[in-house]
């Protein structure tokens, strides 16, 4: 029986490998450390009462040795909780989060603040496989400064002694807000003491929303043009156990935005310092395909799991950003509050 679910759930999540989907979506190297933009059925996912996190990514242009230096800056926060038990062994998870990701020397803006619930389904007995069911929905706002921007049009009037009206040009554009919806399916499976997996598969912008900055009275562009395609996301991790001290876990991440996809594969190599000692470190490469090579660092202590990342392109881009790569820093904490036993007093009366 638990055979059977895992082949079917591995055939119906790799049948997205062939569906032609698109999305926009921010990106992280870490992506396992922001499981709420990763995927919505990993809500709640853990064991603990609260968990709060952390994600920030930033990756400086400098293009040509110019003055002016541009590039990326992302950060993220979320905070989750596994709130309600079902039955024994089942339970839902709610959370909330945001992130907030600055583009280019005209600072464009993308945010995006959510709340998410999921349901996490016991599919055997000792609840060594679940089966986890999320849905996310929140508002996404996007803007740009306008006047940081440069045209050419400008700089023609500027040079042959004109006027260049920047007020005109500007009201064809501002910021723009609309409601999103994501979901999301995980399988997570304990196969023995020493093996666990987790596979998942997530879909974004359900309704595709409008988010272009471009004024709609004043653009040529066709409605459906505007609109955020949908788009997924499949994901796995499996973790290995190598004895006593060494533990294995390779990752992958499929992304598939708009024309384009792209996949990234990652493998960490955790030792722990000592049986008494509860601290790991991890360490490991990551490849996003044709695009850049990734240094992992990562250390889990107690309730804590700390994440850091550098990208260093190996693509065309290099030539662009003269080889300055994407640093990542993210880090969480498990609150853990569990209800003490009452033990009942016991009166020992002496024989009489």
């Amino acid at each position: 029986m638990f055979m059977k679910i895992i082949k079917f759930t591995l055939l119906f999540l790799l049948s997205g490998l062939f569906t032609q989907l698109s999305a926009q979506d921010i990106h992280w190297s870490l992506y396992n450390m922001s499981p709420l933009t990763l995927n919505p059925a990993l809500t709640g996912s853990y064991l603990g009462t609260a968990r709060v996190g952390g994600i920030y990514r930033d990756q400086a242009f400098n293009p040509n040795n110019s003055a002016t230096t541009t590039g990326y800056t992302t950060p993220s926060f979320y905070i989750d909780a596994p709130i309600v038990a079902i039955g024994k062994r089942d339970w839902l998870g709610i959370g909330g989060m945001f992130y907030a990701d600055k583009a280019g020397s005209a600072a464009l803006t993308n945010q995006g603040a959510y709340a998410s619930i999921a349901y996490h389904k016991a599919l055997d007995k000792k609840g060594n496989t679940l089966l986890s069911f999320g849905v996310q929905g929140g508002l996404l706002s996007r803007d740009i400064d306008f006047d940081e921007l440069r045209f050419g049009d400008g700089i023609r009037e500027q040079l042959q002694g004109g006027t260049y009206n920047s007020a005109a040009v500007a009201s064809d554009f501002g910021g723009s807000s609309a409601f999103n919806l994501n979901a999301g399916v995980m399988l997570t499976a304990r196969l023995n003491k020493l093996t666990d997996l987790n596979i998942g598969l997530s879909f974004q912008n359900i309704l595709s929303p409008n988010y272009s900055i471009v004024n709609a009275q004043t653009s040529n562009t066709p409605k459906g043009a505007r609109d955020l395609p949908l788009g997924f996301k499949l994901h796995g991790q499996f973790n290995f156990s190598l004895g006593k001290k060494w533990l294995l876990s390779p990752t992958f991440l499929y992304n598939q935005a708009y024309a384009s996809n792209e996949l990234q594969v990652q493998s960490m190599v955790g030792y722990k310092l000592n049986n008494k000692d509860p601290m790991i470190i991890k360490l490991g490469p990551g490849y996003r395909l044709g695009d850049a090579v990734e240094v992992l660092l990562g250390v889990d202590y107690k309730s804590f799991r700390f994440g850091a990342s550098y990208d260093l392109t190996v693509s065309g881009l290099s030539d662009v950003n003269n080889g300055q790569g994407a640093f990542e820093f993210a880090l969480s904490y498990i609150i853990k509050i569990f209800k003490a036993p009452t033990v009942k007093p016991v009166v020992i009366c002496p024989r009489l």
